[in-house]
Order: C-alpha cells, then sequence, then structure tokens
C-alpha cells in the first residue's frame, strides 16, 4: 500500500497559501504539514492545539512535539487499519458520546461549549471528528487486549525473582505513648520527673495501658497512647521518637526522652516551635523488613505482566501497519 518508507526530516513542509495579510505568517505556520499517512496530513495546528490543552510552555513544546506527532501517526494508522477492515461506528453512538461529552465538560452549556472551540480555533465539526477517531482508537486498542490465560504462574513467578526489589517490605513498629507537654512552660526537669514517676509505678505493677489513660496530655491518651497504625522509619517526623522507637524491641519500654515539638510553619514547612516534651514509647508490635509473600503480589504481578505484554504487541503491531503505509515526518529544527 503506497511507498513504503519513514523520512524524518528537520525543516517545515509548508502548504500553499493562496494571500499573505497581516496574518499569513500565522496562517502559514498553523498549517504547516508535520507528518502525512498515506493521505492524510498532520498539520503543526493540531498538534499545537493538543499541546495547548495541557498548558505547556514553549520549550515543553519544543522537546515533546516529537512525542505527540508519534502519537497522532499512532491513531491514524489504527483508524487506517479499522476502516480497511470495513468496519464504522455508528452515528448514533457517536451522536450518544459527543452529547455526554457536552455534559460531562461542559454542564451541558452550550455556549460554554462554543467559547471553548472559538478560544481553541476550532469548528463543531473538528471537534465531533476528533471524538471519533478517540472512539475508533479506543475500540482498536481493545480488541488487541491479551488474555489472562496467556499469563503462566511460571512467568509469574520468575518475574517475582527477578523483580524482588520491587516487592521489599520496610521495617515497620506500632507505638504507645505517654508524653508531657509543657502546659505552662515548665522546664524539661519538672516533665521528666513526672515521666519518671510513671515508668517506676509501671515497673511496680500498672499495666502501660492504664499509665498511658491517666497520664500526659498525649492526643492518644483516651486509646491507651496506642497509634494504632504500623509505621517505617520514614513516615515518623521525630528524630527523636524515630531514633527511640526502631532501637526498641517488641514489647519493650523506653526510659523518658526529650522531644523538640514540630509545627508548620507558614510557608508551610515544618520545623521546631522551641517547645518540648517528654515521651515514654512502647513498641505494641513490631515486623521486619523483608519481602511480601508471592500470594500477596500474585494480582499486580500479573497486571504488570499483561501490561508489557499489550506494549510489546501493540508496538509490534504498530510497526506493521507503518511499513504498508506511507509515513513521512517533518519536524521543527
Amino acid at each position: 500500500m503506497g511507498i513504503k518508507t519513514k523520512t524524518v526530516a528537520f525543516n517545515f513542509i509548508i502548504l500553499i497559501v493562496s494571500i499573505m495579510q497581516s496574518t499569513g505568517a500565522e496562517l502559514v505556520e498553523l498549517n504547516r504539514v508535520v507528518a502525512k499517512v498515506n493521505e492524510r496530513v498532520v498539520t503543526w495546528g493540531e498538534i499545537e492545539n493538543a499541546m495547548a490543552l495541557l498548558n505547556f510552555t514553549e520549550e515543553e513544546k519544543k522537546l515533546r512535539a516529537n512525542e505527540f506527532v508519534d502519537g497522532k501517526i499512532d491513531r491514524l494508522l489504527s483508524i487506517i487499519a479499522f476502516k480497511e477492515k470495513g468496519m464504522q461506528i455508528p452515528e448514533a453512538y457517536i451522536e450518544q458520546q459527543y452529547n455526554k461529552r457536552l455534559i460531562s465538560e461542559f454542564n451541558g452549556d452550550r455556549k460554554l461549549f462554543r467559547d471553548y472551540l472559538k478560544t481553541n480555533g476550532r469548528s463543531q465539526l473538528e471537534y465531533r471528528k476528533d471524538l471519533e477517531e478517540e472512539i475508533i482508537y479506543s475500540h482498536m486498542l481493545s480488541t488487541r487486549r491479551r488474555l489472562k490465560e496467556e499469563i503462566s504462574p511460571e512467568k509469574v513467578e520468575a518475574y517475582y525473582i527477578k523483580n524482588s526489589n520491587l516487592f521489599k517490605t520496610e521495617e515497620k513498629v506500632q507505638l504507645a505513648e505517654i508524653a508531657f507537654s509543657q502546659i505552662a512552660g515548665e522546664p524539661e526537669t519538672v516533665l521528666l520527673q513526672q515521666a519518671k514517676k510513671v515508668l517506676n509505678d509501671i515497673k511496680d505493677g500498672l499495666t502501660f495501658e492504664e499509665a498511658a489513660k491517666n497520664n500526659g496530655q498525649s492526643p492518644f491518651r483516651e486509646k491507651s497512647g496506642n497509634w494504632g497504625v504500623m509505621v517505617s522509619e520514614n513516615e515518623i517526623r521525630s528524630e527523636e521518637i524515630r531514633n527511640q522507637a526502631f532501637a526498641l524491641q517488641e514489647d519493650e519500654l523506653s526510659d523518658p526522652f526529650i522531644v523538640k515539638i514540630l509545627e508548620r510553619k507558614p510557608d508551610g514547612t515544618v520545623g521546631e516551635s522551641g517547645k518540648i516534651a517528654v515521651y515514654i514509647l512502647k513498641v505494641v508490635k513490631k515486623t521486619n523488613a523483608g519481602r511480601k509473600p508471592l500470594d500477596e503480589v500474585r494480582t499486580q504481578i500479573e497486571r504488570n505482566l499483561a501490561s508489557e505484554i499489550e506494549t510489546k504487541s501493540h508496538g509490534q503491531w504498530l510497526n506493521n501497519l507503518k511499513r504498508d503505509a506511507y509515513v513521512r515526518v517533518s519536524l521543527p529544527e
């Protein structure tokens, strides 16, 4: 079908413009052909409109123009394949999707829709055509989905072994605390004395849970000081708490220690507030670093493999379409 070639050049191909007026330069720029797939041309205006929807800077447009042109070529090749198979999208379905878009993206406000098209230099016919191409492209992608049966247990296990770093688990602890805060600017010696007294009570037989319910100012006091969740080192902001927590064993208590209270600053950063508190920590539960069991991540691996297979298959399919089509690309320098 046509000449089997793909040529990349770094100069624009300019369409013939009949009249050069004051806006002529802009018209030429928008109508420059950046790609041709069989008889279908892709203009710079189409690519620029697509990038404009993502609010790209001029520098980003230069860096990613090739990516958008390749995407447009892939879409056009899929549409050509769709039409060569003699398939059609019913007009009623396109109309239904058109009206859905009008409602979901513009709240059914046709004036808002027309203003959007005008701002982006597009007609309703062009918008509808783009929608039809999008529907066809999605259909062609969906027909190429690989069945789950192609992903054997052996492939899943091989992926699990080869990518073991993806399934690592961090060391985590579940903490309970008793915290003595400065209510009226008490010095640290007073807070330490209060904490030591409570710790002695625990050593004499008072449970940590009772001590945590009846002493201190912890926000977890009503829950016997229990944080209620497992946390890793990087989830604990306080350096003092972090160091103590991961030095303790399960069911072990810390000695009273001083913590510099953190606060969020007006600029959004987190820093020291200038206040302190004295903490006693207990490690309620602790899990070591390791690797998630295969059964726990099997579904995730199957999804990853399906995505890899589909990407490879789709790429091969598009390469075959390009081999049999006339594709020409001309991008700016």
